[in-house]
């Protein structure tokens, strides 16, 4: 299950403002966290895909278009 997350949003999620807060779990490495923004939501899903391609030994590369 590499690059699988189980996401679950708090009541407290804003969708009109993009405002969520909730849980975040990382399914392959059990890594979890509880954020209460959006960017604490993003800053965690970024530092996964980076930790995970290390892992894999890949280099950074832009998504195509």
């Amino acid at each position: 299950m590499r690059k699988a997350f189980v996401l679950t949003l708090g009541h407290e999620s804003d969708t009109h403002r993009l405002q969520f807060v909730g849980v975040i779990e990382e399914v392959d490495t059990g890594r979890e966290l509880r954020f209460r923004s959006t960017e604490e939501l993003l800053k965690f899903l970024a530092q996964c895909f980076e930790d995970a391609r290390q892992r894999e030994g890949l280099t950074e590369e832009p998504l195509s278009e």
